[in-house]
């Protein structure tokens, strides 16, 4: 499977988790950025976002990049997505072929 150039037409910031001072003496989780890969965005079928709406409006989305180191190392646990205005939390992680690209499920984090 090859991705297609022409349909990653999204950019996304991938942001990993870190901790910062807080000032007195503890520290707090912060995130930071990690990477921009461009990427193919594919939202939850329309079965999915009814579901998601009586659940309380969550919105799934999968995102298709190229695999490199970067994009290679996303863990479920230590990254988040920020995209469209929002973070999206990541839940799965897959490998599409042999380093061609890798596919990122997340659920739009509610505010």
């Amino acid at each position: 499977m090859t991705l297609a150039a022409g349909r990653r037409n999204k950019r996304i910031t991938i942001e990993a988790r870190a901790t910062a001072d807080d000032g007195y003496g503890g520290s707090i989780e912060t995130w930071t950025p990690f990477s921009r890969p461009w990427v193919s965005v594919y939202y939850g079928s329309g079965s999915e976002q009814r579901a998601a709406a009586q659940e309380g409006g969550s919105q799934a989305a999968s995102f298709e990049m190229l695999s490199n180191s970067k994009t290679r190392a996303i863990s479920v646990i230590e990254h988040r997505i920020q995209f469209d205005g929002g973070i999206w939390d990541i839940t799965a992680k897959q490998e599409l072929g042999a380093n061609e690209g890798i596919r990122v499920t997340a659920i739009r984090a509610s505010v």
